[in-house]
Parts: structure tokens; sequence; C-alpha cells
């Protein structure tokens, strides 16, 4: 999956959240959706807890798409769950690359 691919290669979390709001926006002009979904779908996203929160959400909507046999939205639901599996996993890469800049840099300044 490209996006998928993308995210993992992204530079920052700036632009981890620009790649999944293009997702999203992709998943809502596709058309299709539970109303569940939808709701993940069109909420903002500005936070790694907002993503964990939605990706909780996920799971127990794949949950309930699978109990009722609704190959399409399982589908669809699954393909969420990975794109937000590569955001997280991300997100988290990038703040441990952050925190060890911060570890790395000169205290008081450049030294000479």
């Amino acid at each position: 999956m490209v996006i998928t691919q993308a995210i993992r290669e992204a530079n920052s979390p700036r632009e981890v959240y620009l790649l999944l709001s293009a997702y999203l926006e992709a998943v809502r002009l596709g058309g299709e959706m539970i109303d569940p979904f939808l709701e993940i779908a069109t909420a903002p996203l500005v936070s790694i807890e907002d993503v964990k929160k939605k990706t909780l959400k996920l799971f127990l909507m794949l949950q309930a798409v699978s109990k009722s046999l609704d190959d399409q939205s399982r589908g669809a639901v699954k393909e969420a769950l990975y794109v937000f599996g590569a955001v997280l996993g991300r997100l988290k890469s990038l703040e441990g690359i952050n925190i060890e800049r911060r570890e790395r840099a000169p205290v008081g300044g450049a030294s000479v």
C-alpha cells in the first residue's frame, strides 16, 4: 500500500498527520462507509493520543463487522487499521529520534 510506505518514510510528525489526513479524505470521497467509520474519518487527529483512540475504535469496529459477516466493511476497517498502525509506528519512531537528538545536543550552547 503506497500510503503506508509514505508514512513510514515521513520526516516529521506534521508530515505523518498530513498523510493520514490525505488518506482519510480519500476514504471520505470513496463513498461507501459505515456510520461509525465516518466518525473516525472526519474527526481531527492532531496528537498521538487521538490516533491511539481512533485505532482502538477501529479494533472494536472490526470485531462488530466481523460478527455481521460484512466483508466490504471488514476490508475497509482492516485497511484503516493497517494505515493507523503505520502512523502510530512512525510517530513513535520519530519521537525516539527527537529524544535521541536532544540527548546528544550540547548543554548550555555550542562548544568550541
